[in-house]
């Protein structure tokens, strides 16, 4: 019987399947596919054996027991900020002033800021991010090419042009109807790019650095311009918690302040949110506000415990940032870890640290209809993994059970265990060359 020519052009992926159902449960397929069609769409997930029936003539690519999981989403991090890595941190705001501020200026220069960016999003693949919600800085032009850069290489990406009028150094301070200006424009130029694969974010720094009427503006344009984010931090540390106090005194709190200026919504991020109380919590969740909780750095820069308990109750959607460079790495298996140690009265399961990079995230942003976990009518998404990469694991860590690999990837588990990282069954980082091809097997419909 001929082959539907149709099926010529779907590829299979087969390997050990570990996709998160919610935050308790997961799919769990030793020998699981998934088929892919040309779109990067996925068409249908099952065991090997049945793909193999249903997809003669496709492109079959077998992983053997290593992990095909869905791609890691970042929902906090900073682009202009990953040369800073590792730099010393003391407190958030001496930090920015003697680190930061000075590393961002730097975007003033076009061509710097496509270097710094394609290093960024290479680096994103390689750490097995298939999604980040990223800060740029003040610069249009410098953000721009960022959006390029992503563009051209297949990375996905909510991001923004980040807008500052005030307590910042000069040369990072605009003025309120340029930065709007500049904003609206990169928004019409690339929110939606490639059927959604990039899309824009309205990006106040914080309510430190932007006036009400900073504010006021962004809530207006991002409102106007449906299906667009707001990204900003939120009660990091105490002294910021205490100068914004000072800036806005009518105030009944941080998170009061970006409600008085309509900033509070679906589609909202809110980096941190640790110094919370119960009122806060309780409109962030009925707003259905979300979280970027980024506990790397809250303990690299000393600012706080993430309230892991009382935002899971209060119902707040949240998933995982690395807020590199406050988060001294990029890999968010890294970030999980840190999510459980930085938990002091309660222990938080491998199966939900992997809910929060991945399901978790898409949820937190609206787009779990489209990613975070591997299902048919989904985008293909996903990365594949290899325990052996690492020499202090034991070398037959994936055939243990599923449970302890899930324990293994969260508590010893990196960058140097992504062999591959798909967006939209694209290949965008292979560890080794061809590293995909080799493993491509001619596929029948007859099982093995």
């Amino acid at each position: 019987m001929a082959v539907d020519e149709t099926r010529k052009s779907v590829a299979v992926y087969a390997g050990h399947l570990i996709s998160p159902i919610d935050s308790k449960s997961y799919l769990d397929l030793r020998r699981g596919a998934i088929a892919v069609d040309a779109s990067g769409t996925i068409q249908e997930v099952g065991p090997v054996d049945d793909l193999r029936a249903a997809w003669e003539g496709a492109h079959f690519y077998d992983f053997g027991d290593r992990l095909i999981m869905p791609g890691m989403i970042d929902l906090h991090i900073h682009l202009p900020q990953f040369t800073q890595i590792g730099k010393s941190g003391q407190t958030l705001l001496s930090w920015l002033e003697k680190y930061i501020f000075p590393a961002e200026s730097k975007f003033s220069d076009t061509s710097h800021a496509r270097k710094i960016a394609r290093w960024f999003f290479t680096e994103l693949a390689r750490n097995g991010t298939t999604l980040a919600n990223v800060f740029t800085t003040i610069h249009a032009g410098s953000t721009d090419e960022a959006f390029q850069v992503a563009a051209e290489m297949g990375s996905r990406a909510i991001m923004g042009k980040v807008l500052m009028d005030r307590h910042s150094p000069d040369y990072l301070t605009e003025d309120v109807d340029t930065s709007l200006r500049q904003s609206v424009e990169l928004c019409q130029k690339w929110h939606g790019y490639d059927n959604g694969r990039l899309l824009y974010a309205f990006v106040p720094r914080f309510a430190i650095t932007c006036s009400s009427a900073q504010m006021q503006g962004v809530s207006k344009l991002w409102h106007e311009h449906k299906g667009t984010y707001m990204h900003t931090h939120l009660a990091e540390s105490m002294e910021e918690v205490e100068f914004v106090h000072e800036l806005f005194p009518d105030a009944r709190s941080y998170t009061d302040v970006y409600k008085r200026h309509g900033l509070l919504g679906d589609r909202s991020v809110y980096a941190h949110a640790i110094h919370l109380d119960g009122r806060d919590l309780s409109e962030l969740s009925s707003t259905r506000s979300s979280i970027a909780h980024c506990p790397s750095s809250n303990f690299f820069l000393k600012s706080g415990r993430f309230h892991y308990v009382p935002v899971t109750d209060a119902g707040i959607r949240f998933g995982l940032g690395s807020d590199v460079a406050g988060g001294p790495y990029m890999s968010l298996f890294q970030v999980m870890r840190d999510a459980n140690y930085m938990q002091a009265d309660c222990w938080v399961d491998p199966p939900e640290l992997f809910y929060r990079a991945t399901l978790g995230g898409a949820e937190a942003v609206g787009l779990s209809d489209k990613l975070g976990n591997l299902v048919k009518g989904k985008e293909a998404d996903f990365i594949v993994v290899n325990t052996s990469r690492k020499t202090e694991i034991a070398a037959d860590m994936l055939k243990q059970p599923t449970e302890e690999i899930l324990s293994t990837l969260v508590f010893t588990g990196d960058d140097r265990l992504v062999e591959a990282t798909f967006v939209r069954g694209r290949c965008i980082f292979e560890l080794e060359p061809n590293l995909v091809s080799k493993t491509e097997q001619r596929f029948s419909g007859a099982p093995r």
